[in-house]
Order: C-alpha cells, then structure tokens, then sequence
C-alpha cells in the first residue's frame, strides 16, 4: 500500500521524516511529493471510500497544496519540518486520514527509492 506509507511518512516526527532520505535531499518536499504520486494512483484505482475517508485525504492534500509555492518556501526546509506549525497540522491531519483508512500509526516500511546527488560540471 503505497498510500499507507506515504500517509505514515508525513504522520511520524520530523526526525523519523528526516531520517527517511540522504542528507541531500529536500525530505519535506520528497515527503509530499510520495503522498501526491500514491493519492493519484489510489484515486485511480476508483476504491470505494466513506465520506469521511474522503475528507480526511482531502484535508493532507489541501495542506500541502496551500504551503506550497515560492512565497511559501520556508516551510520546506529541515528546520521547518522540525518546528513549523504547519507541519504538526500535515502531521495530526495524516494521523487522521490514517485512522479513518484503519491504517496503523507507525513509522513507514523502508523506502525502495533511489537518490543520486548531483555533481557540479
């Protein structure tokens, strides 16, 4: 369940996220990004959800849509992921979305992505 990890990945502490991705990536960035990729694709597959289930996802998605963008790009940084009420809101929301799924609060499973740092030419 792609959907159930990225929701456990935004739903942990900021040292759990952090932990998640090599130091050179933009972890809360990563983090949204694998929420956006697995909602698409568990909305493709058309499950049948309740309303409420569908609030829930709708309320991680509309979080992250309103902190995005350049005015906003001091809300993507570690420290900001740390310390910025924003992300205890994305946090407690995800916790939420993961309790109206009947998934687990639990740390994520390991990530099978790859990352590679750019080199400077």
């Amino acid at each position: 369940m792609h959907l159930r990890s990225a929701l456990q990945g935004l739903a942990v502490p900021a040292d759990l996220q952090l932990a998640r991705f090599p130091d050179f990536v933009v972890a809360a960035d990563e983090l949204a990004l694998d929420f956006d990729n697995a909602l698409l694709i568990f909305r493709q597959a058309s499950p049948v959800l309740t309303p409420i289930q569908v609030a829930r996802l709708q309320a991680v998605d509309t979080l992250l849509d309103h902190m995005s963008g350049a005015a906003q790009a001091h809300l993507w940084t570690p420290e900001a992921l740390r310390t910025a009420p924003e992300w205890v809101t994305v946090r407690g929301c995800a916790q939420a979305a993961l309790a109206a799924l009947g998934w687990p609060f639990e740390p994520p499973p390991p990530t099978d992505s790859v990352y590679v740092s750019g080199r400077a030419t």
